[in-house]
């Protein structure tokens, strides 16, 4: 446990990190309690499975068109900049949320909340220059620690609030007390947040061009496992709690109790995995990670029941847990420490946008593929696909990923 009390005191010392820590501990407190109920929420608005992920294809296009400027703008920036400009996106999204009730106006603002995500290649940054490189994925896993300890019985919480109020009235409840959490991160970062980053002189944008291009080689490995790994999760991740629910039959309050034993496991996996990170190296876990990911989307058409069900999400809780489960924004632990190894701090914020918006690029009809594929061959479909998609994103990484022998700065 030394490692784990060295990490967090040199948290506590850093100012950013504590900022950054604390205040995203509160806004995923309460944002946890309807983000499990989000796909139900949309489909209460009067929307088709197709038009479901029709949406979500909308707001990964979104995400595609921010992600890359927003790492630029990092390097360029600086962190904090990035990172005020980015909450004050996020704490105005869940606000037309509040205000609308059709689903036109719930897509404006999933499109806020995709420019407001410019501010991540600069919170991963951050953490990266504020930890030691021998103890970096500790650094990004106890940071995960501190934020995921508040949201573990929230999505039970959200539940039992959902089936006494309605999908559509207590969403809406749990999204008014979002607003005012986020509102309240957008004053704290502001003030207290410190930027030591030295920011680059402007260049003209083929100049960034040519930055983008001179990428260690590694990194367009982990592009290409990257963009597999998000097929699969969009094709599937919008439907887990659809299925659960309309399908086999679970209440809101089940499904939460669910997602509270996925955020118990992956939570107490989180420090354990980033010291073994440290110790033998990112790949082994993160291959464990996404070797675990396709069981869990097969378990969902082969569950009939509760406790299949929480079987199934308790296989990705465990993926989760080992730091090496990826999105197209960002992954665990391991994967942000190993991205940090391979690019020194200038490029940092702009690769990992650059990962983010490729990723973005191959994957972006996902969602919209998995609404077809429920609606018109069977709901167990795309969760086929995401198993078939997620186990080619393996292979790649099994077979051609290369960890660097010098850890970058």
């Amino acid at each position: 446990m030394a490692p784990v009390t060295r990490t967090i005191r040199d948290m506590m010392k850093s100012r950013n990190l504590m900022v950054i820590t604390v205040t995203q501990s509160l806004f995923m407190l309460t944002a946890s309690l309807w983000w499990p109920y989000w796909s139900l929420y949309i489909l209460e608005l009067g929307t088709s499975k197709t038009l479901l992920g029709t949406i979500f294809m909308v707001e990964t296009i979104a995400q595609l068109a921010f992600q890359l400027p927003g790492g630029i703008l990092t390097d360029r920036l600086g962190r904090k900049k990035m990172i005020v400009l980015g909450s004050i996106l996020r704490a105005t999204s869940p606000l037309i949320y509040v205000l609308t009730g059709s689903w036109q106006l719930v897509l404006c603002g999933m499109f806020i909340t995709q420019m407001s995500n410019m501010m991540i290649p600069a919170i991963d940054a951050l953490i990266a220059e504020s930890t030691s490189v021998e103890h970096r994925a500790m650094g990004y896993g106890t940071f995960r620690l501190m934020t995921l300890l508040p949201m573990i019985f929230t999505p039970y919480i959200g539940g039992v609030i959902t089936d006494a109020l309605g999908v559509y009235g207590g969403v809406r409840v749990a999204i008014a007390c979002t607003v005012v959490v986020a509102w309240i991160n957008v004053l704290i970062r502001w003030r207290f947040l410190e930027d030591k980053y030295s920011a680059e002189p402007a260049s003209s944008r083929l100049d960034a061009l040519r930055e983008v291009r001179s990428v260690p080689k590694p990194i367009w490995t982990l592009i290409a496992v990257a963009a597999f790994a998000s097929i699969g999760l969009r094709v599937a991740s919008q439907f887990l709690a659809v299925y659960a629910i309309q399908v086999v039959g679970l209440t809101n309050t089940q499904w939460g109790l669910i997602m509270t034993s996925v955020g118990v496991v992956s939570t107490a996996l989180t420090v354990p995995s980033s010291i073994w990170s440290d110790r033998v190296g990112r790949k082994p876990g993160i291959m464990v990670s996404l070797g675990l990911t396709p069981l869990m989307y097969l378990g969902f058409p082969l569950s009939g029941g509760l406790l299949q069900l929480a079987a199934s999400r308790v296989v990705g809780a465990i993926s989760e847990g080992f730091g090496g489960a990826v999105t197209s924004l960002e992954g665990g632990s391991a994967w942000l420490a190993l991205v940090a190894d391979i690019v020194p701090s200038r490029q940092r914020g702009k690769v990992m946008g650059l990962i983010a918006t490729i990723a973005g690029a191959l994957s972006f009809p996902g969602s919209w593929i998995g609404g077809v594929l429920w609606d018109t061959v069977a709901p167990q479909a795309p969760f086929y696909l995401a198993a078939a998609s997620s186990s080619v994103a393996f292979l790649i990484f099994a077979a051609f990923l290369k960890e660097p022998k010098q850890k970058a700065d």
